[in-house]
């Protein structure tokens, strides 16, 4: 009975843990690793007497209850109601899943819900957690990133060769490129953004970098994470960024283009200059 108890005391523990530290993540909450072990310590300790429990309503009630306790130790009192929400959540994703595989094992929802899932070898069972942990983790950052950066897209629309082609514009405060030649502040775009607005004989112009067809087109050096890179730049008929319900219409201003996604999400398509959000045409 002791490996038993050692093997449910390791497993809840466990998941309690990863679920707590998850719970701190998605709250954008730094850890306390204190209320994480105390909660940790007392879910572990009601869980081991799970299996003396009868009836389904009472495993239940047990259940909440003590992730309620659970919740009380782990948020302040103005975090309680949003991370008991998430807490809650995280939990029924992990628990339902093994209440699930529990249920096929057993055939029963009354002992899916009060016996514990032993015949998985507790390592396999914990890497199986951690592996949800971890997609959980990278899918809360993506989400965060995503909001984060949606406070700095703007509607936007590059005029070149008398066309214009409609894309989203991230305003990036760490692009500080500017033209050596003319001082002019350079918006970078992908290639693929300009596709739709350049002629076949355009973009071949332009993918194997002649400049003779753009206007005061010319490479410039510029930093990557790998290093030094070149970048064709030209400058086009025109910009207009909305906001709200105004135009930014700017005429001063170098497009650079790259060949490579310039967002993860293909949320934009291209790179503002904070230079060209300042002293702007407003209509």
């Amino acid at each position: 009975m002791s490996v038993y108890i050692e093997l449910v005391a390791l497993d809840n523990f466990s998941i309690t843990f990863l679920l707590s530290k998850l719970s701190y993540f998605v709250l954008g909450e730094s850890s306390k690793i204190w209320r994480i072990l105390s909660a940790s310590f007392i879910g572990t300790i009601i869980a081991i007497f799970y299996p003396f429990i009868h009836g389904i309503a009472l495993s239940i009630f047990i259940k909440i209850a003590c992730g309620l306790l659970m919740c009380l130790i782990l948020f302040k009192p103005k975090k309680l109601l949003r991370g008991t929400a998430v807490f809650f959540l995280l939990t029924f994703a992990f628990g339902g899943a093994l209440t699930a595989l529990s249920f096929f094992k057993y055939g029963s929802v009354e002992k899916a819900l009060t016996q514990p899932f032993t015949s998985i070898p507790i390592g396999a069972m914990l890497a199986a957690v951690y592996l949800i942990f971890v997609a959980v983790k990278a899918l809360s950052q993506k989400i965060k990133k995503s909001r984060d950066v949606t406070d700095f897209i703007y509607d936007a629309e590059i005029i070149v060769f008398g066309s214009s082609v409609k894309c989203k514009a991230f305003l990036d405060s760490g692009n500080r490129l500017y033209d050596d030649g003319n001082g002019l502040p350079i918006v970078i775009a992908s290639v693929s953004t300009l596709s739709s607005v350049l002629s076949d004989e355009l973009m071949t112009n332009l993918i194997v970098g002649k400049t003779k067809d753009f206007k005061s087109a010319h490479y410039i050096d510029y930093s990557t994470v790998g290093g030094k890179a070149k970048m064709f730049v030209f400058k086009p008929d025109g910009l207009v960024v909305y906001n709200e319900d105004k135009k930014n219409i700017i005429n001063d201003v170098m497009l650079g283009v790259v060949f490579k996604k310039i967002s993860d999400a293909e949320s934009y398509g291209l790179i503002l200059n904070p230079a060209v959000m300042t002293g702007e045409r407003l209509c």
